[in-house]
């Protein structure tokens, strides 16, 4: 039986090896094609570019792995089911009980191996992540002069340029329009010149020569004087032209820890519970201000003597009491929010430990699916997508009702395990008792079918 393990298990490295590479890939692809024209639009070193990638394969993990050990599983049982391996291993007497147990296990330690990495590498990865977006978002877009185009991103300033050197940083044909002066307005005009950038002060300096400066007043037109030079530099400020680095203390919940996120949880909890003796304090006062003095309690019984209504003469205004009951409304909206931040952290705690069971869950039905597809090629590929859409739909789903309180934390992120779970323990009893749970070539049969008629319909 020991060999029959390790064969098994070795059947399953290629494959999740190649599934898992093949997940990340689609994911860093779509990360690139979002964020990768904004990034080199901010004049990034490359340097940067490839840490902003790198802390955002954490999260792509997280998620590429459960879908890599159910590709695994449907590849490789699938490849054993079309080789007839299954049969020649269940005419020996291994049942499929004895074939799945050493995936399971296998499962359970990658399982273990992804809560503690979700716990303790994805929120400092997300953090930092965060953290350089932010930073990147404020850094001000590369500075580009194009011939013949105006250029105006510099405030009170135009700049017009009929021809560039893109490898000296050589300038012909320089127009500046200087508007910074509110009295003045100014014309530089030069034949050449050069453009350099000083990062470390945040300047942008242009050095013209032959050029001249025709200035006049604003409000006296016929004030106009003229200036030649044979060189001069201009330099121009650009606030936030290089990337600076934060230190921001604040995470938000996805890049928290479980005990970070817990002691915020028991935070919420003592608020709520001074916000609750604030409305009671309300509460008694709003009971003094309606009820009259004359009703007491005796005997643990309300004895009334009301001689003038449930307002007495000396009472206070109505206003007050809407006063009291508007205080209690804003105490109970705030309770609210607690509650919602509550119920936000609890969905992140359970979800750090849901993600990784679902590497078991999808053992279960990549197993008996692989061995009723009879192949491993192109139908695991499509039944493993069917799947896990189905197990994240019901994931992302169940965390916004939970966010928005319809459902209790644990239901949003343990129903899509118990649910595709309990299908796939279907499917493993099924697949014991070789009885035929879903008939693939009658499917198959039909979809051909269905497609011949539409091309033969007029």
């Amino acid at each position: 039986m020991k060999i029959i393990t390790k064969y098994i298990l070795k059947e399953h490295i290629s494959p999740f090896i190649f599934g898992l590479s093949a997940i990340v890939f689609i994911f860093i692809l779509n990360v690139v094609f979002r964020d990768l024209g904004r990034l080199l639009g901010k004049g990034l070193p490359i340097l940067v570019i490839l840490e902003f990638f790198f802390l955002n394969i954490a999260w792509i993990l997280a998620l590429a792995i459960p879908m890599a050990v159910l590709i695994s599983c449907l590849s490789t049982f699938g490849r054993l089911s079309s080789d007839n391996e299954i049969t020649a291993l269940k005419a020996s007497g291994t049942n499929l009980y004895k074939l799945i147990t050493p995936v399971l296990i296998a499962a359970a330690v990658l399982a273990v191996g992804l809560e503690r990495f979700n716990n303790l590498v994805l929120p400092d990865f997300n953090y930092r992540a965060s953290l350089l977006w932010r930073d990147i978002s404020k850094k001000r877009p590369m500075i580009s002069l194009e011939p013949h185009i105006f250029f105006n991103e510099i405030p009170d300033y135009g700049i017009l340029v009929h021809s560039i050197n893109d490898r000296t940083n050589e300038l012909k044909g320089i127009i500046i329009h200087d508007a910074s002066d509110s009295k003045k307005n100014r014309t530089i005009i030069a034949q050449s010149g050069t453009l350099n950038f000083s990062e470390a002060d945040e300047r942008m300096i242009l050095v013209l020569s032959n050029g001249e400066i025709h200035e006049t007043e604003r409000n006296h037109l016929q004030n106009y004087q003229r200036y030649l030079f044979a060189k001069q530099t201009f330099s121009f400020s650009l606030d936030n032209m290089s990337l600076k680095r934060s230190s921001e203390k604040h995470r938000g919940d996805r890049e928290k820890d479980t005990l970070m996120m817990k002691h915020e949880i028991e935070g919420y909890r003592n608020r709520i519970l001074e916000r609750e003796n604030r409305i009671r304090t309300l509460m008694n006062g709003i009971v003094r201000h309606i009820f009259p003095s004359s009703w007491q309690l005796v005997n643990d019984s309300l004895s009334a003597q009301v001689s003038s209504g449930y307002y007495s003469a000396h009472r206070e205004p109505k206003s007050n009491v809407r006063r009291l009951f508007q205080q209690v409304d804003s105490e109970l909206n705030i309770i609210n929010g607690y509650r919602r931040s509550i119920r936000s952290l609890q969905v992140e705690i359970d979800k750090k430990i849901a993600i990784p069971v679902a590497c078991l869950v999808f053992v279960l039905i990549g197993v008996p699916l692989g061995i009723m597809a009879h192949q491993g090629g192109m139908t695991a590929w499509i039944v493993s997508l069917i799947f896990f859409l189905i197990y994240w739909f019901c994931l992302i789903g169940g965390e916004q009702l939970a966010d928005r309180g319809y459902i209790s934390p644990w239901i949003a992120m343990w129903a899509a395990n118990v649910i595709v779970g309990t299908f796939g323990i279907y499917l493993v009893v099924h697949t014991v008792k070789e009885t035929t749970f879903i008939h693939w070539e009658q499917w198959w049969f039909k979809l051909r079918f269905l497609v011949k008629k539409e091309k033969h319909q007029p």
